[in-house]
């Protein structure tokens, strides 16, 4: 069998170009919780969460989505901004600054966006 042939008969793989999109903006918030979505808004159950240092290199704590695509972090007295970075498979990873503000915050919603 040619080369050509054989390169001809293997199944094909798509592999999706991940990339990391960083919110420009600190996010203001009522609390350290939020939905995760596609893009169309529908809930992203299951998506990794992490609070990382500032640097975005050390992963302080982890949780993921519930069915509901929410998730929710304990605050940490004394800690003004939270670095959080969210990733799904399929999905490029969000990266994104929040302050807790319960007066003036509001309710997260973050739209993961379908890497390409």
């Amino acid at each position: 069998m040619s080369a050509t042939a054989l390169f001809l008969c293997l199944p094909l793989c798509l592999v999706a170009q991940y990339q990391t999109i960083e919110l420009g903006d600190v996010q203001s918030a009522k609390s350290l919780s939020a939905v995760v979505q596609y893009p169309n808004g529908d809930p992203i159950p299951n998506a990794l969460l992490e609070e990382v240092s500032p640097d975005w290199k050390t992963v302080l704590r982890t949780s993921t989505t519930d069915t509901d695509g929410k998730f929710s972090l304990v605050t940490v007295k004394g800690r003004k901004i939270y670095f959080l970075q969210i990733s799904a498979y399929g999905f490029d990873t969000l990266r994104v600054r929040v302050r807790v503000d319960p007066k003036r915050g509001t309710d997260l919603k973050l739209k993961l966006e379908i890497a390409t």
